[in-house]
Formats: C-alpha cells, structure tokens, sequence
C-alpha cells in the first residue's frame, strides 16, 4: 500500500471540511498518536483522557473537537476526530488500486466477464458466466463460482472463495479464507439416517461490505442469505442459511447466528455473541461480548450475558457474583439458625401439651 506524497494542512482542512487555526502552509508527512507525534506529523483526541497529551505533543498540528484550544498549535476542529482520522488515514494510504494486469497463470472461463482495469493474480479461477465489475482485484487462490456476480472496485483477497449464484455489490473487501455460499446447515431425519435437504438459494452481499479473514456465509435453502449494505463483519463469523443482516451492523470475531435470523439496521453484535435461529432482532439493538440471544429482541435493546438480560441488570448481576461464596455461607448460616429455633419451639410445643 503506497503512501501518498506530504500534502499542505490547508487541503487537509478542505478534505475534511474543518476549520483551520493556524498556517495553512504547515506541510504534514503522516498521522501518529498523540504521544508519539513529530514535527510534521498531524495527530487527533478522541479520548478526552488523553487531554493532557495535547499540551506535550510534538505533533504540528492537532484533529481536536469543539471547545478545545491549545495554545501554539494548528488545529483543525471537527465534529468528530477519530472520522476525521480515519478520513485522513486514507488521504495519506488511499489503498489497492487496480493496475489491470491479467496473469496468464490464472484460469478464466472464455464465458466470464471481465469489466474495465480488472486485475486478477496468478492462480485465480473465475467460472463459467462469472462476472467482475470494473477495477476489482482478484488475489491469487480465490475461487469465483459459476454465474457469480462481483461488483466494481472489489478486493477478493488471498485464499476466499465465491460459490456459484452468489453476488457481491460494490467496493466489497472478502479477506483471505472467507467462504460465501457454503451450503446452509440443512438435515431431516428419515428415521435411519440424514437426509441432506439441497440448498439452492444464493448469498446477496451490497455495497461496501467488509468482511474478515475465515468468516463463512452460508447460501440460503430456498431463498438468498442477505447482507446488506456497509455491513462491516470480523474474523471468524458464521452467518447461517437465510439470515438477514440489516445496513450498517457490525458483527465482531467468533459471532455466530442460526438460520433463518433476520439482524436490524445498525446492530452491534459484540464478539462471541450467538443468536439461535429464527429471531428477530430489531434495528439498533446493542449485544454485549458472549451473550446468547434467544428470543426476539425490540428496537433500540442493549442486552448482555446468557441467556441476555437488559445491561443494567446484568451490570448488577455480575457484582453480586464475586460474592456469591459469602452470600452462600451467610444463607447455610440463616437456615442452621432457622432449624434451631424451629426445634426449639417444637420443644415448647411437646411440652406445653404434656
């Protein structure tokens, strides 16, 4: 990934639409961290705890929000800086780019098609009526399936494989290891033995969606698995059979969702969180790291543990537990208490009849 000449503060500031305090003509080399930052290098606070850091900084010039000043710095001021930073990151690293070369090592089918400025690297293999939109690349060892549909400006890494009927949108990145139309887990038991139930749907992928290194998307039984636009999924995720998997939704490491579960727009599933199949989960739901869903889940949820519990009550429930030895000792103690005086009392009972 090349990196982009030293560029002027000012055309930082228009990129980023940011207002500018201080010589537009500082010339900025890179991003650093805030504690680590030179003389022309640019930094940014995100973290208000690290406002300390601002007043020792090196850097020349500082990405800071509203209501910050700090004086004998250039600042560009912004709504939100880590955006901007990453905004800038690609200023600086504008990623892959297309150089149309075709290796003679890869196999492609004489009834693909390839658009515009395509790359594709040796060892490749793209099947009969695959189709490659303009200025994707294609990595040495990834598998494209007959009539498979990869949009424009894709980056297929390394190792991923496309099966047959699965189709992926626009600027989609698939990591290295990645499988998209696997068969979906599907079996029915005929009182001897299995029967495999053939799965014929698809996988629709949309725009900007990115997803990890050895995460698997499983084709639908019937109908497609979806997932939507800007979805962004981590390593190691396992997405089933006809899941659906609303706009802007991130998936972290080790996820795994059961079939048939439709996920909202804009979810947020911490890492190892699983979701039993045939739920829904509504837009904007929250889910805390290796919790179990499952049962339908409203709007605007945030949930953690397992089975999942509103946060707050588990926020409680997780400091009660460090004290469960203790509270234990104090109930055997209650009922050893509880079974004396009830003795007692059948003592004065007997007694009393006598």
């Amino acid at each position: 990934m090349d990196e982009k000449a030293p560029i002027s503060l000012k055309k930082i500031a228009d990129y980023l639409g940011a207002e500018l305090l201080g010589d537009p003509e500082i010339i900025i080399s890179r991003l650093a961290p805030v504690e680590k930052a030179t003389e022309g290098e640019i930094s940014f606070l995100s973290d208000p705890r690290k406002a300390r850091l601002l007043q020792m900084t090196k850097a020349s010039a500082l990405i800071v929000p509203k209501g910050v000043s700090i004086k004998g710095k250039a600042l560009l001021i912004v709504d939100n800086p880590y955006v901007a930073f990453a905004k800038v990151q690609s200023l600086f690293f504008p990623g892959l780019q297309s150089t149309g070369e075709i290796s003679p090592l890869a196999y492609i089918h004489p009834k693909a098609h390839l658009g515009e400025d395509v790359t594709v690297k040796p060892f490749a293999c793209i099947e009969k009526g695959a189709r490659i939109g303009d200025g994707s690349i294609i990595f040495p060892h990834v598998f494209i399936g007959e009539e498979s549909a990869v949009g424009k400006a894709c980056i297929i890494y390394s190792g991923a494989s496309i099966y047959h009927g699965c189709r992926l949108g626009d600027r989609v990145i698939l990591h290295s290891g990645v499988v998209i139309g696997s068969d979906g887990f599907g079996y029915a038991w005929d009182g001897k033995k299995q029967v495999k139930i053939p799965q014929v749907g698809g996988v629709v992928i949309g725009d900007d969606v990115e997803i990890g290194s050895n995460t698997t998307v499983d084709r639908g039984t019937l109908e497609d698995t979806v997932i939507g636009n800007d979805v962004k999924i981590d390593n190691l995720v396992q997405i089933g059979h006809n899941v659906k998997v609303g706009d802007h939704s991130i998936l972290v490491s080790q996820v795994g969702i059961a079939g048939s579960t439709e996920i909202g727009k804009g979810v947020i599933l911490a890492g190892q969180v699983g979701v039993a199949g045939h739920l829904k989960i509504g837009d904007h739901v929250k889910v805390g790291a290796q919790s179990g869903i499952h049962k339908n889940m409203k709007d605007g949820e945030v949930v953690s543990g397992s089975p999942a519990v509103p946060y707050k009550t588990w926020l409680k429930t997780c400091a009660v537990v460090p004290r469960l030895p203790e509270i234990r000792q104090r109930v055997k103690k209650m009922e050893e208490r509880i079974d004396r005086i009830e003795k007692k009392f059948a003592e004065l009972d007997s007694r009393g009849r006598k």
